[in-house]
């Protein structure tokens, strides 16, 4: 297996089902595993993908976070680390300058 990412997304009333449901429906349409859990105030953990898939890490975060604010759930806050590996690849600065008024820190971590 292959580390994308960790992540938490702090939200401001309670998860429901329904949301946890749809983003694992979600993971696994495109192929990814998700090792976390929630709480009724977030989601969080670590999101990997098969040693022989690849991805494209700018995609795959636009399409993590347009997930998240399509549900019915105000978002306080969302942190992702990428993996060391997808790191170099992702385009913070054209990120931020689309996505600059989104409450989201993206960071990176070495594993």
């Amino acid at each position: 297996m292959k580390d994308i990412f960790e992540f938490t997304i702090m939200i401001h009333e309670n998860l429901s089902e329904h949301v946890v449901d749809s983003f694992i429906a979600f993971i696994e349409n495109n192929s990814v595993f998700w090792g976390g859990g929630y709480s009724e105030n977030q989601i969080n953990g670590g999101l990997y993908i098969d040693e022989s898939v690849d991805i494209n890490i700018n995609d795959f975060i636009k399409e993590f976070l347009t997930f998240f604010l399509h549900q019915e759930i105000k978002i306080d806050k969302i942190e992702i680390n990428i993996e060391d590996f997808y790191s170099h690849s992702f385009e913070y600065d054209d990120f931020m300058k689309i996505h600059s008024s989104m409450p989201v820190h993206i960071g990176y971590w070495e594993v």
